[in-house]
């Protein structure tokens, strides 16, 4: 039995049958992704079969290319494992997508965190135990254990916390794993967690 709260989507989902987007619109995220992807960061529950970790960069206005939803498991990803996100409504909790899967189930956090700031342009969610439970321990912005992934609820609280902020990470403390780091480009936000993960010495 699955007691782990993870990969189900919780929003209203629109998803529109739509060609896949270009490669060169996902080539810096798939860069980032597959390194992730060996360092444990992004990957699949063994036990449970449910994929985590979702990246994410912003196209013009409120839309965004993230990664599908369940791909976690995949070592690299083409471009049609890629969904374009192109309008959210926090209070009807409702995603409306493009492309030929569905969008990862924090869709809705990376869209808050998008609103928040628009020098934001790139969002990394990954999941590591261990690193989780350590920047718990220390001086890093957190989203309260009580509100749990995927929901307006995230999604506000995200937009609240980085409404003056333009790079960082998180931590979700009702998330088990969950980190996220945002920034302007995909380099900035990608070694953000790196240095992150060697600062806190973690290690598989």
């Amino acid at each position: 039995m699955n007691t782990r709260d993870e990969g189900v989507i919780k929003f209203k989902l629109t998803l529109k049958r739509a060609p896949a987007p270009e490669m060169n619109q996902v080539i810096a995220l798939e860069k980032w992704r597959a390194l992730f992807f060996k360092l444990g960061l992004i990957g699949e529950y063994p036990n449970e079969k449910i994929g985590f970790g979702n990246l994410s960069s912003r196209l013009i206005k409120k839309s965004f290319i993230i990664t599908g939803s369940q791909t976690g498991h995949l070592p690299h990803l083409q471009a049609h494992h890629y969904t374009k996100v192109i309008e959210c409504d926090l209070k009807k909790g409702s995603v409306t997508a493009e492309g030929l899967i569905p969008p990862s189930s924090e869709s809705l956090t990376h869209y808050g965190i998008y609103e928040a700031n628009p020098n934001i342009q790139y969002v990394f969610h990954v999941h590591h135990a261990l690193l989780w439970e350590k920047m718990q321990q220390g001086p890093f912005d957190f989203i309260s254990g009580d509100i749990p992934y995927g929901t307006q609820e995230m999604a506000e609280a995200a937009q609240s916390l980085l409404a003056d902020k333009t790079s960082g990470v998180f931590v979700m403390r009702g998330h088990d794993d969950g980190i996220v780091a945002y920034a302007s480009t995909a380099d900035e936000a990608g070694k953000l967690l790196l240095e992150l993960y060697r600062k806190l010495s973690v290690r598989q």
